[in-house]
């Protein structure tokens, strides 16, 4: 997940505004059911200051063979008002199809649409119900949507592997413009009993790195420029900081209330679901297993297998296994620091 984050004045119309926006954002759903690939909550920190929470989620429907994902993000005070949504969607090859951001910030709406057609995009922004001509792009081969940057290094001809640089053309989604990145992972670590590699990322202008798992899923984020930082956590609590959540804003976003359990943190903390009971606990009917985890089974949770080691890594298209398209291009260049 690409995150640009920026605090702005609070805004006292968010709530009118944010109801024109789910209305436009709910014509994006689709009735077909995809398979849930990741779904987390995420802490925002501001230095050690906790200022808000991410809700990401990312499927793949075998039926349509497209991506999807979905991100809402809320930042407040001690900083400013801000709310986010994204909602994309892309060809089984990360081609981009379609996607409409949405930020709400210091009482002004903006809403970026955009859609994709013969390698052409048609952007269109709608600024506080003032809506500028539509200008279309060319897209250079191989440019894909920001958001979906770990899923395309996966698909890769390289897959994840220490030692290699990844140049690309992504489309940051706030703004519909296509800029040049590098992501580069340095080293494969240990986060919190999770091994994940370790990603370098320069994407306009900016830089910041991330830990991903052998599945793509997102553990942490940093900007240090910014100061601020993302974790993957287990609880919506945790992300919230025990603060209550607007639920009918996330169910029109997300179709429901998310219950951000479908990720490495959560699973390994038996968290508790929002609305739900706690995950059970081995009992003395049930014992734990003593015997190690499985190869397959350390993938699963996001696990390089035993034999891979530090420098084998994930192989192309191993640690997301879906058939219906040619991923886009990432250009590798292998041990390059």
């Amino acid at each position: 997940m690409v995150q640009t984050l920026r605090l702005r004045a609070r805004s006292p119309f968010l709530c009118l505004i944010l109801s024109l926006v789910t209305s436009l954002v709910l014509a994006f759903a689709s009735n077909a059911r995809a398979d849930v690939l990741f779904e987390g909550y995420s802490k925002v920190m501001l230095e050690q200051t906790h200022i808000g929470y991410v809700i990401q989620r990312f499927e793949f429907n075998p039926k349509s063979k497209e991506f999807s994902t979905i991100y809402y993000l809320r930042t407040a005070p001690p900083a400013n008002d801000v709310i986010e949504s994204l909602k994309a969607r892309a060809d089984a090859g990360l081609k981009p199809l379609s996607y409409q951001y949405t930020e709400l910030a210091g009482g002004r709406v903006r809403i970026v649409d955009a859609t994709f057609k013969n390698d052409t995009m048609t952007l269109t922004v709608l600024e506080n119900s003032q809506k500028r001509p539509a200008v279309t792009k060319k897209i250079p081969k191989g440019a894909f949507l920001a958001s979906f940057l770990s899923y395309l290094m996966l698909q890769s001809k390289e897959g994840l592997k220490v030692g290699v640089k990844y140049n690309y053309q992504a489309i940051a989604e706030e703004d519909g413009a296509i800029h040049s990145g590098e992501a580069f992972i340095k080293a494969e670590e240990s986060v919190n009993g999770v091994s994940a590699y370790k990603v370098l990322n320069t994407f306009k202008n900016s830089n910041f790195s991330s830990h991903v798992t052998g599945k793509g899923e997102i553990i942490d984020t940093l900007s240090p420029v910014q100061g601020i930082s993302t974790k993957l956590v287990a609880t919506i609590q945790e992300a919230t900081g025990g603060k209550s959540v607007n639920q009918n804003q996330l169910r029109q976003l997300f179709g429901s209330v998310p219950k951000g359990q479908d990720n490495v943190i959560a699973r390994r903390s038996a968290g508790t679901p929002l609305g739900g009971s706690e995950v059970a606990k081995p009992s003395a009917a049930q014992p734990a297993p003593t015997t190690a985890p499985s190869n397959k089974q350390k993938v699963l949770e996001g696990e390089a297998p035993t034999e891979a080691g530090k420098t084998e890594g994930v192989p192309g298209g191993k640690g997301l296994q879906i058939k219906g398209g040619a991923p886009a291009t990432l250009e590798a260049n292998p041990k390059d620091p």
